[in-house]
């Protein structure tokens, strides 16, 4: 069992591991939306990539927050249509710095992200440690905080065509998408709502074996905490078929965290907070 979630785990992080599939599609969780579409991208026509990142970066101002943590609820849907639950504690520091935490905390497994390498870690021990970026760490944290020039170049690794650039339309809202052309839904694209500049879709194929592997990943139930947007639920959609879900609770902003967070080697240190 726990071997497994560590697969999901690798999975959310970027890598394509998880491959288990569900009969039917669960109903989405509604997007939060704001009240008003005069979002901090409301006006702009972004023409590049680049001034798409640009506008991103400076919506906060160099007021993003700093630090976060929460109660990460997941749903693993399974090839019978069964659901299988599951609970990690998360902290994240922006940015690139991620630490997942499997619940209970007794069994000292899960990961830690720094920048683009990530060390997992079962009864802990650390069983692997490997390069992997993060789409969702990337473009609903880091991209408002780091320089423009690294998120380019992680989206270059992430093997997104940075020279596509579109408008289109997503749950009735304007969208820009970067990535792919008009029709096609397997290239890796990344999908950002145009008034709000927010990252609200991302899909990613990959190879596992003789297969491709089609992630389409939701980013649902943005809200406003602290005066900051995030988003509270992702959904996994794999090869058309509903694979996780996960939906965050007991948000915290900008709290301090234990030194040695994201420290490997300090791992069984540091403990979840009540």
């Amino acid at each position: 069992m726990r071997s497994s979630i560590l697969v999901v785990a690798l999975a959310v992080v970027g890598c394509s591991y998880f491959q288990s599939r569900a009969a039917t599609e669960p109903a989405a969780s509604p997007n939060t939306r704001a009240s008003s579409s005069r979002g901090p991208g409301a006006g702009l026509r972004l023409a590049t990539s680049g001034g798409l990142l640009k506008a991103m970066h400076d919506r906060y101002d160099g007021k993003f927050l700093k630090t976060m943590s929460f109660l990460q609820n997941n749903t693993q849907y399974t090839s019978t249509g069964a659901e299988k639950k599951s609970q990690w504690y998360e902290h994240m520091e922006v940015p690139g710095k991620l630490r997942i935490a499997f619940l209970p905390a007794t069994t000292k497994s899960g990961l830690v992200q720094v920048d683009d390498k990530v060390a997992s870690f079962d009864n802990g021990i650390r069983v692997d440690f490997r390069r992997s970026i993060n789409p969702l760490l990337l473009l609903t944290a880091d991209v408002y905080v780091a320089p423009v020039t690294s998120i380019s170049r992680a989206l270059d690794s992430l093997h997104v065509d940075m020279e596509l650039m579109r408008n289109d339309e997503w749950e009735g809202q304007p969208v820009y998408v970067v990535g792919a052309k008009a029709g096609d839904t397997t290239s890796n694209q990344m999908w950002v709502d145009r008034d709000h500049l927010r990252l609200v879709r991302f899909i990613q194929s990959q190879k596992a074996g003789d297969r491709t592997l089609v992630s389409d990943i939701r980013v649902q139930n943005y809200k406003d905490i602290d005066g900051f947007e995030i988003p509270t639920e992702f959904l996994v959609i794999r090869n058309g078929k509903p694979v996780w879900r996960e939906q965050y609770a007991d948000v915290r902003i900008n709290d301090d965290f234990p030194a040695g967070t994201f420290d490997q080697a300090r791992w069984n240190d540091i403990p979840i907070p009540k």
